[in-house]
């Protein structure tokens, strides 16, 4: 069993924390997002179940998988509130373009928090090895996780769509919200042929929505 130094665990913290940091001022600086547009309709919102106990006991906070989970609301679609521009071109709608900016940005706050627990965790020296252990495990868990995340939305992107988030589940499942009017099946197909190559899951567990 390997035993992890606590100057070890707080510099991989130190550097997960910046790669979110610098994650979370790229989306920020790119969504438009404004505290105006947050005390707005907030339809669609993903909510995010609170990890505020996990220090209070270590070991109970490694084996409650729910303490991570990111539950996502049902999705609707207003085409109602789709704009066109002068130029004929259709915008999404503000709360399209709410949810996916502020969605991103609780999710990446969300998974630092979690991470920094994590990361605590894992230095504790009066912890037992295996549970540091695990704490570890878990903790690189999530950061492989966040860079699948980041690598589909920017491969989906690639393809044409303004803007997309990729949920990952505790039970292997994927959901990708999309901004788009509309899909195509041939636009689904492509879709879920990145998600399979890049998150190794079969196609029975993607599920797409589109969302404007």
């Amino acid at each position: 069993m390997k035993i992890f130094k606590k100057r070890q665990i707080v510099a991989l913290s130190l550097v997960i924390l910046i790669v979110v940091a610098g994650y979370l001022q790229y989306t920020y600086n790119n969504s438009g997002f404004s505290k105006a547009d947050e005390e707005a309709g907030r339809l669609g919102e993903a909510v995010y179940v609170d990890n505020s106990d996990m220090e209070e006991n270590p070991e109970d906070a490694l084996t409650n998988d729910n303490d991570s989970d990111i539950a996502i609301d049902e999705i609707t679609v207003d085409t109602s509130k789709d704009k066109e521009t002068s130029s004929g071109n259709i915008v999404a709608s503000k709360e399209a373009n709410d949810y996916f900016a502020q969605t991103k940005l609780e999710r990446e706050i969300s998974r630092s928090k979690e991470t920094d627990k994590l990361g605590n965790i894992a230095a504790e020296e009066s912890a037992s090895d295996e549970i540091r252990e695990r704490a570890y495990e878990k903790m690189m868990a999530l950061v492989d996780i966040a860079d699948k995340e980041m690598r589909i939305e920017a491969l989906i992107k690639k393809e044409g769509f303004e803007d997309v988030i990729a949920f990952f589940a505790d039970d292997g499942s994927v959901d990708i919200i999309v901004k788009a009017p509309s899909l195509s099946s041939a636009q689904v197909t492509q879709i879920t042929d990145i998600v399979t190559r890049h998150a190794n899951v079969e196609l029975d567990q993607i599920t797409v929505k589109q969302k404007f």
